[in-house]
């Protein structure tokens, strides 16, 4: 019997040892097997923003798939952490990682539910979950979920788990961590947060949607002032601080960077493309990478203010498109309701004028609402008064303006076949019910409209409307190459499409400079003889007939190089071209960084061939630069987050190297045989002379040609304009001796831009008003003259050496003994005598 005892215990013993190890390796194999491994501080590495920056190291971009920036242990401050600590675990100092009692509420009330509808997780345990672990709401996800809470708890201090945490969690508004929370809500950095805004942000992790203050912003006070009484209960604020924090609601506010990404954004978008021509996308978007590049963000901004209001002021040009919708006057008060809520956000608090009510005196001023300066309002057109000329229009909440005659007469009918005219009658413009986007402008001071009190109290508004042309614009340094300014189109969240870099668009006569560069190569000066006369050109394959016209349709005669470049005649530059030889044309403009492909034929002399705005700005920065090649710049440097290089200067590929010259043309011969361009250094494309005297003639573009709007700038500035069959393209392409810019205008579908909008009405402008901020740091200097260089005084009428007989003469840059040797009264004074001597033979 004692057998049987001890042997039934042996066996029992046997069972419990194997089912225990069963029901481990069980638990081993479901919970525990594959649990992640974290053992340090170390270990922990988030997808975290990389960041862009420009030459002064100021935020111009980021790149991430979590915007997350950490904030170390040391640099959060006590009252944030006490905040969430109050918010979602009041217990969390004390307990090892599990609060057993709220898992045992939790348990018994999803129980009595037949679902899982609560949880009760402890900072630690939602640290793991969205740290190692999935959202899935299961029992084996939680139980994992408290296993691996405990192995945190003993091998992490509650401070390093706080640090966790706060940098882990999930805030909405596609801000992940602590330190992209307070840059996302409030603007600032996370050692800055007050303890109103702590509180704010850490009624946030619960649910992001639901408490986010922009959507919802009762629901996320509601949920502040709670976390402000938990934090008064635990004892971690005081009463008074309590009452001075609850009566500080925190105002929501974008980061300054915010304007910085916006205004660069076809720039960065650009180096992000680059980046990954070279680097994994990984590093780029998660691995916290510092990304440093050439631009200049305050250029850039100048950039961005003359793009927009270039577009905006062609929009004008073009006419009104209509309001966005109409309505019938019997839904006017539903509209109003409509347009309040749209607006809403928009309003500014002013305070109220002495029309609105005497409030000297008061302890509290009135306030009255107003629709913001330069910024587009959609209202509602409640009146229009055709005496006064004026219109009423209702925004919402009460407020409303006056659209005057005077401010919207731009407002015509569009007809892109007509020259723009100012319209007569507001009645043509609005109609009562005219929904449409206004934005307001500075009221008139002094002056007498005519008007009732109340109407000369109104804002004024004029009517506003998103430009359908769209811009680009490129600047570079002429030393370094840098690209300090870069603007791909009007609006980048409208369309990605950068038209700096991708855009291919026909340049038209901004291609007329590499032809008479290449001519100056060829041995002519800037007062050789050029024809301008009709021409008349059969393509021998299609038997396409060609006939150009100059613009205007009128034709010179023989006249100087200069006269024609700086007119920009297109038959004489023809003829020229024709001269020089396609092929030797095209040679040239590749050895200038031309690598589109060129049609050869004479349509290229008036810039038939589609270009990119990038390579005309590098190849036009060559004259500056005294001939030497250049390759543009957009990313100096970029780090990884423990300072390691990754990448060093990165730049567009090389250059074609130069290429040998065409056979000469009769007498004509390339300058300076002796030093072929084969014999040049690699990087000089043209001579130094050659290109000064490039130089100087696109500089009389700008004093005496198509140009010449810019000599209101006062600078040394040298460029040319350019249009395309029927105003299709405006470009304009200039220089100074510090910076090389380009501006294109036009439509993406290659639609007119309308009659009369040419490079020097509707790019020039924006070129203008770019350069003006940019060259403002320089001072004024000219092109550096190279030795060869040599100045004679010419007659401006003959082009021949001036003498005491003439009457309108200038100075003109020579390659030393290319000058003419004859003035013009020697020159008439031959042709009298040949003529005396042809009379007395006969």
């Amino acid at each position: 019997m004692a057998f049987f005892r001890s042997g039934a215990i042996r066996v029992g013993f046997v069972v419990i040892a194997t089912t225990t190890a069963v029901c481990a390796l069980a638990i081993y194999v479901f919970l525990i097997r594959d649990l992640p491994d974290f053992r340090s501080l170390d270990d922990y590495r988030p997808p975290v923003v990389s960041e862009v920056f420009d030459r002064n190291g100021k935020l111009i971009g980021e790149f991430y798939t979590q915007q997350r920036r950490i904030v170390k242990i040391n640099e959060i401050p006590p009252h944030v952490k006490h905040a969430f600590v109050a918010a979602e675990d009041g217990s969390f100092y004390t307990h090892q990682g599990v609060d057993y009692s709220s898992i045992l509420r939790a348990a018994m009330a999803n129980f009595r539910r037949g679902e899982i509808t609560q949880g009760a997780s402890t900072i630690t345990q939602q640290m793991v979950k969205s740290l190692l672990l999935s959202p899935e709401r299961t029992y084996r996800r939680k139980l994992r979920e408290i296993i691996l809470s405990r192995q945190i708890e003993q091998q992490f201090t509650k401070n390093e788990i706080l640090f966790l945490y706060l940098n882990q969690i999930y805030f909405g508004n596609s801000a992940w961590g602590i330190g992209q929370a307070a840059r996302s809500y409030f603007g600032k950095e996370a050692p800055d947060l007050t303890i109103s805004e702590a509180a704010l942000l850490a009624g946030l992790p619960q649910r992001p949607s639901a408490y986010d203050p922009n959507r919802n912003p009762r629901a996320a006070e509601s949920r502040r002032r709670y976390v402000l009484v938990r934090m008064l209960g635990d004892g971690y604020i005081n009463r008074k601080t309590y009452e001075t924090e609850l009566a500080s609601p925190p105002q929501i506010r974008r980061h300054p960077d915010e304007e910085n990404l916006r205004m660069a954004r076809y720039f960065t978008e650009e180096v992000r493309r680059r980046l990954f021509e070279h680097l994994e996308s990984d590093a780029i978007l998660n691995q916290g990478l510092r990304i440093d590049t050439t631009l200049d963000i305050d250029l850039q901004r100048a950039a961005f203010e003359a793009v927009q209001s270039g577009l905006q002021a062609h929009d004008r040009r073009r006419g009104y498109r209509g309001p966005v919708r109409q309505i019938l006057e019997d839904e006017i008060a539903s509209e109003l309701i409509r347009l309040k809520k749209t607006n809403q956000g928009k309003f500014i608090l002013s305070p109220a004028t002495s029309l609105d009510g005497d409030v000297a005196g008061e302890s509290t001023p009135v306030l009255h609402l107003e629709i913001p300066f330069d910024e587009p309002i959609h209202g509602l057109v409640l009146a229009v008064d055709a005496d006064k000329q004026i219109a009423q229009i209702g925004f919402g909440s009460g407020v409303s303006a006056i659209a005057d005659l005077d401010d919207v007469d731009w407002a015509r009918e569009p007809d892109v076949e007509v020259r723009p005219h100012p319209v007569k009658n507001i009645s043509s413009i609005f109609s009562v019910g005219d929904v449409a986007q206004f934005v307001r402008i500075q009221d008139r001071s002094n002056e007498k409209t005519g008007r009732e009190p109340f109407e000369q109290r109104r804002a004024r508004v004029d009517l506003w409307q998103v430009p359908e042309a769209e811009g680009a614009l490129l600047s570079m340094d002429n030393d370094t190459g840098d690209v300090l300014a870069m603007i791909g189109g009007y609006d980048f969240t409208h369309s990605e499409f950068n038209r700096a870099v991708q855009a291919k668009r026909q340049p038209g006569s901004a291609f007329k400079p590499f032809i008479y560069g290449a001519a100056l190569t060829r041995g002519y000066t800037p007062v050789s003889t050029v024809i301008d006369r009709p021409v008349v050109y059969t393509d021998p394959v299609t038997g396409f007939i060609w006939a150009p016209r100059n613009y205007g349709r009128k034709f010179y005669g023989p006249m100087t190089m200069r006269d024609a470049l700086k007119k920009s005649v297109n038959n004489a530059t023809v003829h020229l071209f024709r001269d020089l030889g396609v092929r030797y044309v095209i040679d040239y403009a590749r050895r200038l960084g031309i690598q589109a492909p060129l049609t050869a034929d004479l349509s290229l002399a008036l810039g038939s061939s589609s270009l990119t705005l990038l390579e005309l700005t590098r190849a036009y920065a060559i004259y500056p630069r005294g001939g030497t090649r250049i390759n543009p710049g957009f990313i100096t440097r970029v780090t990884d987050g423990d300072g390691n290089e990754l990448l060093g200067e990165m730049v567009l590929g090389e250059i074609p190297p130069p290429v040998r010259p065409a056979e000469p043309i009769g007498d004509k011969k390339p300058l300076g045989s002796e030093e072929t361009f084969e014999n040049l250094a690699m990087t000089q494309i043209i001579t130094p002379a050659d290109a000064y005297l490039m130089s100087d003639l696109l500089r009389t573009v700008v004093q005496e040609g198509t140009g010449r709007r810019l000599r209101r700038l006062g600078r040394t500035l040298a460029g040319k304009t350019g249009t395309t069959n029927d105003f299709s393209d405006a470009w304009f392409m200039g220089f100074s001796p510090e910076l090389t810019t380009g501006v294109w205008v036009g439509h993406d579908d290659n639609g007119t831009l309308g009659w009369g909008e040419s490079g020097g009405k509707t790019a020039l402008p924006i070129w203008g008003a770019f350069m003006k901020v940019a060259l403002a740091p320089y001072s004024r200097r000219d092109f550096e003259v190279p030795d060869e260089i040599e100045f004679q005084r010419i007659d401006r009428t003959s082009g021949l050496l001036a003498d005491a007989n003439s009457k309108n003469a200038y100075f003109q840059a020579f390659l030393e003994g290319t000058a003419p040797e004859r003035s013009f009264t020697e020159q008439d004074t031959t042709k009298k005598r040949a003529q005396a001597a042809r009379d007395e033979l006969f």
